[in-house]
C-alpha cells in the first residue's frame, strides 16, 4: 500500500504538477483564476504532456543523474521549467504574438481572454477615467497603481484612487478622496492613457 501511494505521489508531480504550474503562471496574465481542481485536471494532465514535449532533452538527461544532482533537475522539471513556460505563455497573449503572426496570414483565432474587462485591466491599470453610473451619476478620476478592479465575474467592483470636480471649463481639481463603484453599479468606464492627455498641470488641476 505505502508502495502504490509514492507510486501515485510520482504520478501525480510528474503529470499533474507541471501542468498545474504552466497554467497558474499563464493565468497571472489573464484573470488570475484557475479551474476547479476535479474540472482542470484532464487539462493538467495535457498541457504537463506537451510541456514534456519540449523538456525531452532535460528528460533524457536526468536518467543518468543522482543525488542531489538528480533532485535539482526534477525541481527544474516540475516547477522551474513550467514556471519560465507559463509566463512565456502569458507573456504571449498580452503581446499578442501568436495572434498577430496568424493574422499576418489571415488566419483568425478566439481570443483567450474571456471578457473585455479582463483583456483591458489584467495588468495594472493606469489612466484618467470617466466612470457613467447607471444613475446617470459620472465619477472622473485617475486609475493607477492604488486603484482597484475586481478580476471576479461575478463581483466587478471597482475603486478608484483620485477622483476630480470638472467644471464647464473641462478643470480637473483633485478631491482628497477615492471613490468605490459596486458591482453592477457601472453603465460604462471610459478611459484616457497618460501619454494621450493635455498637459498635467500642478498639484491643484489637471486639463484635458
Amino acid at each position: 500500500m505505502e508502495l502504490l501511494d509514492i507510486d501515485k505521489l510520482r504520478l501525480f508531480l510528474s503529470f499533474v504538477v507541471p501542468g498545474l504550474v504552466v497554467l497558474y503562471v499563464r493565468a497571472q496574465f489573464l484573470t488570475g483564476r484557475l479551474p476547479a481542481f476535479g474540472e482542470g485536471v484532464v487539462a493538467y494532465v495535457a498541457v504537463s504532456c506537451v510541456y514534456y514535449a519540449f523538456a525531452l532533452p532535460l528528460l533524457i538527461a536526468s536518467q543518468h543523474a543522482t543525488g542531489i544532482l538528480l533532485i535539482l533537475v526534477w525541481i527544474t522539471l516540475t516547477l522551474i521549467g513550467p514556471a519560465l513556460m507559463g509566463f512565456l505563455l502569458g507573456l504571449n497573449i498580452r503581446k499578442g504574438w501568436t495572434q498577430n503572426l496568424l493574422a499576418k496570414y489571415g488566419i483568425g483565432t478566439i481570443h483567450p481572454v474571456d471578457t473585455a474587462w479582463d483583456w483591458r485591466f489584467a495588468g495594472k491599470p493606469g489612466g484618467w477615467v470617466m466612470a457613467v453610473l447607471k444613475d446617470g451619476t459620472k465619477w472622473f478620476g485617475y486609475l493607477g497603481t492604488n486603484s482597484f478592479l475586481s478580476s471576479r465575474p461575478a463581483e466587478r467592483d471597482i475603486f478608484i484612487q483620485q477622483v476630480y470636480e470638472v467644471d464647464e471649463n473641462n478643470t480637473w481639481t483633485p478631491r482628497v478622496s477615492g471613490v468605490w463603484i459596486a458591482h453592477g453599479e457601472l453603465q460604462s468606464l471610459e478611459i484616457w492613457p497618460d501619454n494621450q492627455q493635455g498637459e498635467i498641470g500642478n498639484d491643484e488641476e489637471k486639463r484635458i
